[in-house]
């Protein structure tokens, strides 16, 4: 049975759920990502077995398939990086712990496993908040609108690593430092933003 991560698509200004199918079969060795993906999603691969090395994940030799649904829809940004990172270590073995399905994943992947924003971030959290995402892992970002994201817990990581300790409960504290003074001084924490109503 495919491990299902979420993340959020673009088509132009707009964003939509996209589920990430990923599945290890036996065959050759190797990754193939299907869905109607882009140069720029088909380099995903090389991406993420890359930080999946520098992490020492230990992926089984098998084949890695990666269903970006829907099929129908051509998938143009590599902001997936993230959840096929997440959704190969889940199907190995590598994650341990539940991912809640309400949660999605947004980031493209730098060789050393550190998560970067691409274009288009904004709109695909506006999209993942009428997707109802209650959970969202994305880069640092110091410029967007968090007050109007009420709903969502963000947690915003650097690395694959912090990705996993989030969900295993290692990790409590998230980056972010656009905390307002008033906030500060009422006690919030200044690492973790949790806007759940």
């Amino acid at each position: 049975m495919a491990t299902v991560v979420t993340s959020i698509g673009l088509k132009g200004m707009e964003g939509y759920r996209v589920q990430v199918e990923v599945q290890l079969i036996p065959g050759v060795e190797g990754v193939s990502i299907v869905g109607l993906p882009d140069t720029s999603v088909k380099e995903s691969k090389d991406r993420v077995m890359a930080a999946l090395y520098a992490n020492d994940c230990q992926v089984p030799d098998k084949k890695i398939i990666i269903n970006l649904s829907p099929a129908e829809q051509k998938k143009n940004s590599p902001i997936f990086d993230l959840a096929m990172a997440i959704g190969v270590m889940k199907e190995a073995g590598e994650i341990r712990y539940p991912i809640p399905d309400a949660a999605a994943f947004l980031g493209i992947l730098s060789l050393d496993g550190s998560i970067k924003p691409v274009d288009g971030m904004l709109p695909a959290i506006v999209a993942a908040k009428k997707e109802n995402i209650k959970v969202l892992c994305l880069p640092p970002m110091h410029d967007f609108p968090l007050q109007s994201m009420e709903g969502i817990e963000f947690r915003f990581v650097e690395t694959l690593q912090e990705v996993i300790e989030s969900f295993s409960g290692q990790l409590t504290a998230f980056s972010y430092t656009s905390l307002s003074s008033s906030e500060k001084v009422n006690g919030s924490d200044p690492h973790r933003v949790n806007v759940l109503k």
